[in-house]
């Protein structure tokens, strides 16, 4: 999908950070080191976008990255999808306390889905247990590896049990809950995924193509949005705009980026990729929250790839990264580090100010 309009390149800083004076805190060994260093050696960051008020302060990318192309987001679609979700149900499209089945009227055999609301689904909390043949099944059928038959929704519609925990062992940022997501999203909608991309463009006033990946059978997939890092960088921008601007046509409403701005209880359960930002990060509506002050939030994805906005500082910062773990410790530790001593005034050398 290609958008509509094509708005101007964004104008630059006069202070721009310099990645090699600019020094963080290495979290491997607590020294500090090269800004370069944590995002060659700790992120494998690929292409590295940051903001401050609308305006480039860094524009990193390796050898041979090219930032207006797009690329999967994976698992940093969900968010995504719960911020259209919430828009649908702000202006009365859905309404949140409703059964996954009345939103969903394919899945009403599903009788254990009839006791879940769409409010769980958005916050992450369902407590659908997937076994490790569920999810082998689930990446067969998605195309992410050989061997699907059926196809991803036919799959789900097929499933004879939704077996759910009694806690919330069950929460990941990846697994075939997110299809549920999409879903929901087109039926609130009344929209394809791809009229629902259109639209995100049009939204954030997008300047690259982007495209929706689907299974062989055409069906688009949870985890298949693709942005350039550009439109990626820009969705955060949006955020800080629907904070400082509300309005209706912001790209969510305001009690929403309220509550993903905001401190929540970071007691409480969250994936294991999202504990490794720290024991003082929240987690709510599938966006995390390091730390228990300011306001913030951030979009984990997988290898590195992430997108934190930090509403009091008008900063965000988009990467994409090929990270060789999915989600290390090592790498969550580095991605926070950057995130808040490259935000925090006084917090860095090289230019940052």
């Amino acid at each position: 999908m290609t958008p509509a309009a094509s708005p101007p390149a964004r104008a630059t800083a006069a202070q721009r950070i310099d990645a090699d004076r600019q020094m963080v805190t290495d979290p491997a060994d607590g020294m500090r080191r090269s800004l370069r260093f944590l995002l060659d050696s700790r992120i494998d960051a690929d292409g590295v976008l940051i903001l401050r008020r609308g305006r480039v302060v860094l524009d990193y990318r390796r050898t041979g990255f090219d930032p207006s192309q797009p690329r999967l987001l994976l698992e940093a679609t969900r968010p995504i999808l719960v911020t259209q979700l919430a828009k649908a149900a702000a202006e009365g499209r859905v309404a949140r306390e409703k059964a996954i089945t009345r939103v969903i009227p394919e899945l009403s055999d599903a009788r254990d889905l009839g006791k879940l609301s769409l409010q769980r689904l958005l916050d992450g909390r369902t407590g659908l247990q997937w076994s490790e043949a569920d999810v082998a099944q689930w990446r067969q059928e998605a195309g992410w590896g050989p061997g699907g038959k059926l196809g991803v929704r036919a799959w789900l519609g097929s499933r004879s049990s939704w077996p759910r925990g009694s806690d919330d062992s069950g929460l990941d940022l990846a697994g075939p809950e997110g299809e549920l997501l999409l879903w929901s999203a087109e039926k609130a909608w009344k929209k394809s995924a791809p009229e629902l991309l259109c639209d995100l463009q049009a939204g954030i006033r997008a300047r690259n193509p982007a495209f929706w990946a689907t299974d062989r059978g055409g069906t688009p997939l949870a985890d298949g949005l693709a942005l350039s890092l550009g439109d990626f960088a820009t969705l955060g921008q949006a955020f800080l705009d629907a904070r400082s601007r509300p309005g209706r046509r912001a790209l969510a409403p305001s009690w929403f980026v309220e509550s993903v701005a905001t401190p929540s209880a970071a007691s409480e359960a969250k994936p294991a990729g999202v504990s490794a930002l720290g024991a003082d990060t929240g987690w709510q509506y599938r966006f995390a929250h390091p730390g228990n002050r300011g306001h913030r939030m951030a979009i984990v994805g997988a290898y590195g790839t992430s997108l934190y906005v930090d509403f009091d500082y008008g900063m965000v910062i988009a990467v994409f990264a090929s990270h060789a773990e999915r989600q290390s410790p090592l790498l969550m530790a580095s991605l926070r580090n950057v995130w808040e001593e490259l935000v925090r005034p006084g917090r860095g050398d090289g230019g940052q100010r």
